[in-house]
């Protein structure tokens, strides 16, 4: 039973890895012709985030390839499905600040980019959604044990960085000079040096 899941686990984490590839070959055409995102690709995207997410969640659940499995089962699953909710709950109240903070479903979405918002979590980050998806997936690879959910967090981060910089080179066509003062001032993801960034500016 333990090699069927793992086998399952295997091939639908190849299927949506090649979906996510797919995803981001028509993210960068559709930019690149249409400018903006079609609602094929759109849909492909969240096909592919919410099937990440399951697979990864599968792999988690059934421990698919579990790490310390020498180690007594309860003591250490205990100690990792702890530290693996403390991080799911970070990620949760990340994205609940995003959404209060996008305003529009079509925006989260990315079918519309009417507006550039940097203000609440967007002044610390500017991808909190990005950053709450990649702290949940590590999150599910520890509360499970499993290195398959965590080599899929891995490849989950890399893919959506690769869309992340197709992203921000439209965004900087539509906002031009505006934005790039904001990628100046503010991270992609996370860092210590926004808040050494304000300060310089309100000094000068």
């Amino acid at each position: 039973m333990i090699q069927l899941h793992r086998s399952i686990a295997i091939a639908l984490s190849l299927l949506v890895i090649l979906i996510g590839i797919y995803t981001i070959i028509r993210t960068k055409k559709d930019y690149e012709c249409n400018q903006k995102r079609s609602k094929l690709t759109s849909a492909l995207c969240l096909l592919y985030h919410d099937c990440f997410v399951a697979i990864a969640s599968y792999s988690a659940w059934f421990s698919t390839w579990p790490f310390f499995s020498s180690i007594p089962f309860y003591g250490m699953h205990l100690f990792f499905f702890t530290l693996g909710a403390s991080i799911a709950l970070v990620s949760i109240i990340i994205y609940i600040m995003y959404m209060f903070k996008i305003e529009s479903t079509p925006r989260a979405l990315g079918f519309t980019h009417d507006k550039l918002v940097t203000d609440g979590i967007f002044s610390k980050t500017r991808n909190p959604q990005s950053l709450a998806r990649n702290i949940g997936m590590i999150s599910l690879g520890l509360w499970g044990r499993s290195f398959h959910s965590l080599l899929l967090a891995i490849i989950w981060i890399v893919i959506n960085h690769c869309y992340i910089l197709i992203e921000e080179d439209y965004l900087e066509k539509i906002f031009g000079k505006i934005y790039l003062t904001y990628c100046s001032l503010t991270p992609r993801y996370c860092g210590i040096l926004t808040l050494f960034k304000k300060t310089t500016r309100q000094k000068v």
